[in-house]
């Protein structure tokens, strides 16, 4: 029984150091600012970007009509047709 507790009591003492081990690097990983800034912005703008284009997937039809309604306001408005803008 005692080589079995000795071994529990090893493996909980090497759990223990590499829960702290994890824990200081996640700590630093976490802290440290060494160019990280411009890849976390990088990421930040993809994921905008990203967002943008499937809104415009999603909503391509009824984005072109409003386009167009207003490209056609506007050319009516310039070539007297329409004066109501």
């Amino acid at each position: 029984m005692k080589t079995l507790e000795k071994k529990l009591n090893a493996l909980a003492w090497k759990a223990r150091f590499k829960a702290i081990a994890f824990r200081d690097w996640a700590q630093k990983a976490l802290t440290n600012e060494d160019g990280d800034t411009n890849f976390l912005s990088i990421i930040i703008i993809l994921a905008i970007v990203l967002v943008v284009a499937i809104i415009f997937i999603a909503l391509k039809d009824e984005i072109l009509a409003l386009v167009r309604d207003a490209w056609d306001k506007f050319s009516q408005a310039f070539s007297g047709q329409d004066t109501s803008l």
